[in-house]
């Protein structure tokens, strides 16, 4: 069973839960993480708080340093929230698990705008054994991002930070138009 194929079947789950040894580096990049609001399928806890899909981790308030493996069905509402509490001032750091597709608009709306992505060298095996994704994963980083997380994201794969980010050339005006030499 592919990973991928849980976005598109009502009786699949869309609990994959990341392994810890994935996490603990990250988490103690970022002095550990204070949230994971989408938990539940994890076999260790990530975060010292915790929720799951009862506890509904949308419309809880986010705090601190969050780990966030949304479900894949909707990811854009996870990131979307993550981001507004970057913004808001609420949440200081939140890494943020996604599989790789630049053709969708969540990457093109979201995962361009994050200070840090890292794209995960190899392919994550998530916990439950038959979990394997038949594609790539990143990490984006938004809010606060330490030398610390840096470089806990290079050990796991190929690090983009906003001050690489290459910047359109404004036109420039060589004449005025009031008859300047040619």
């Amino acid at each position: 069973m592919s990973l991928f194929s849980h976005e598109f079947h009502e009786n699949s789950s869309d609990e994959f839960g990341t392994p810890p040894e994935f996490v603990r580096p990250l988490a103690d990049a970022v002095g550990g993480f204070d949230l994971d609001p989408a938990s539940g399928a994890e076999t260790v806890p990530h975060a010292s708080t915790r929720f799951t899909e009862e506890d509904d981790g949308l419309s809880r308030e986010w705090y601190g340093k969050v780990w966030l493996n949304p479900p894949f069905s909707e990811k854009t509402r996870w990131v979307r929230r993550a981001r507004s509490e970057v913004s808001a001032g609420r949440v200081e750091t939140a890494v943020i698990l996604l599989p790789v597709d630049t053709s969708t608009q969540l990457f093109h709306d979201h995962v361009t705008s994050a200070p840090v992505v890292c794209f995960v060298e190899g392919r994550l095996s998530f916990d439950g054994g038959d979990r394997n994704p038949n594609f790539g994963i990143l990490l984006a980083v938004f809010g606060k991002v330490s030398e610390d997380l840096l470089d806990a994201l290079d050990r796991k794969g190929t690090v983009y930070h906003d001050e690489d980010r290459h910047e359109r050339a404004q036109q420039q005006q060589l004449f005025s138009n009031g008859g300047g030499e040619r």
